[in-house]
């Protein structure tokens, strides 16, 4: 372990919080290890097994971003437990689709590190987040992975694309705006330890991959879903899909100081030109997705011209030939970008298309014309260039792309839930000149 790269590491069957027993890693990124755990203090069946996200000692400190997942987690779990049992229920079923937050603590760990990330006597102990949370499998994204051309059928689509809205529902009431909406932090429900003695033959059948000299668990080993890319509609029916890693969220009260978040090809106009901060940028990158998932490619993938445009060019100028000219007044650095016409600066000639022309391009098998022209006008929807009269995830679960009636008829999709909630008010919050700098 180094003063740079503090990842907490474990061996199998090591106890933390003299509580949770390490089983498996399930995976890893830049700020955090996520590891299977067994609760030896169960209140009941149902949460004997969790996932146990630990973030690095650098991303622990309370002013590291990272760290703040923790804030957007128990603010969830919070409003959970508040509405489970009161008028608010129809508020719990849509947390149906969010990450929950069981438990959360600090482990301390004696590094042998001194302040300098040398070896001494004043060594520094690494402190690390622990959240608890539900155990979930692997993610959409790894569900389209084997598909031959990586795009999902029409059944799949619309009730991933539901169970998103649901989501983004959820914690756009609670002013929360994820800005890392994606195929990756769209994780399947791990069913196998709700089954007796299930996920434990598993186990058994398939041990932990570990160090051979320290005993480490080195290998990402996550428990695969119960769905592949050829599920039926019927089998389908029973997925269950959370929105997690809320490492990047932001409360929308509060304006953001970086302006690069959310991966580029799924990046809301407005936050390339500093129009804005708000839950619409969660949907734009829902209508990404959308198309993504129907088609198997990206609608936006931008790219670098080293003598003329750069990637952020590149992806105005094909959303712009998508949804038309952008709505400046709100930008606070048009002229980054645009000339005085609206124009872009590096990219002046555009060849226009629609977005049915754009689906009908990649031919996603089972989709007429007639439903492309639904799928369209939803995608449509979530690319309003003004932002502020961009659709909620409210309005956009009630779109004719989720109708029981009309060209998708004879296919399930999830509903949305009855009576309508009522709707916090989050006005797009307008980002300063030195806020966008």
């Amino acid at each position: 372990m180094t003063a740079t790269d503090r990842h907490f590491e474990a061996k199998l069957g090591q106890s933390i919080r003299s509580r949770y027993t390490i089983l498996r890693r399930l995976g890893a990124g830049s700020t955090s290890t996520t590891f299977l755990v067994q609760d030896t203090q169960p209140e009941d069946f149902m949460g004997k097994f969790y996932a146990a996200k630990i973030l690095t000692h650098e991303s622990s400190a309370p002013e590291s971003g990272p760290s703040r997942e923790g804030d957007f987690l128990r603010k969830i779990a919070q409003k959970a437990a508040e509405s489970e049992f009161s008028e608010e229920s129809e508020f719990f079923g849509l947390l149906d689709h969010v990450a929950a937050l069981r438990d959360d603590f600090i482990i301390t760990v004696s590094t042998g590190l001194g302040s300098e990330g040398n070896i001494g006597s004043d060594s520094e102990p690494a402190r690390h987040l622990c959240l608890i949370m539900d155990l979930y499998s692997t993610s959409v994204s790894a569900l389209r992975g084997p598909s031959p051309h990586k795009a999902l059928p029409v059944y799949m689509t619309r009730n991933i694309i539901m169970m998103l809205l649901q989501a983004l529902e959820a914690i756009h009431a609670l002013g929360i705006v994820h800005t890392d909406v994606k195929l990756d932090n769209l994780l399947f429900v791990e069913t196998r330890h709700v089954q007796e003695n299930a996920l434990e033959k598993y186990l058994e059948e398939r041990p932990p991959t570990t160090d051979a000299d320290s005993g480490l668990l080195v290998h990402d080993e996550p428990i695969p879903s119960d769905w592949t890319f050829e599920s039926s509609a019927h089998d389908f029916e029973l997925s269950t899909i959370y929105l997690v890693d809320f490492g990047h969220a932001k409360w929308v009260s509060k304006e953001p100081v970086a302006t690069d978040f959310s991966p580029l090809s799924l990046r809301a106009s407005e936050v390339i030109l500093g129009a804005g901060f708000g839950p619409a940028i969660d949907i734009w990158a829902v209508g990404c997705l959308a198309f993504e998932l129907l088609t198997g490619c990206r609608l936006s993938n931008p790219v670098n011209y080293e003598e003329g445009w750069t990637v952020k060019d590149d992806h105005l100028a094909k959303m712009q030939e998508l949804t038309g000219h952008y709505v400046l007044a709100r930008a606070t650095q048009p002229d980054k970008y645009f000339d005085a016409e609206g124009g872009l600066l590096r990219i002046p000639t555009l060849t226009p298309i629609t977005i049915e022309q754009a689906i009908e391009n990649y031919n996603p098998p089972g989709v007429t014309k007639e439903k492309i022209s639904v799928l369209a006008d939803f995608i449509r929807e979530c690319f309003h260039v003004d932002c502020l009269k961009r659709r909620t995830a409210w309005d956009l679960e009630r779109h004719q792309f989720f109708d029981v009636v009309g060209p998708f008829s004879s296919v399930f999709c999830l509903k949305p839930y009855s009576p309508p909630l009522q709707q916090a008010s989050h006005p797009v919050k307008q980002a300063s000149a030195a806020e966008t700098a």
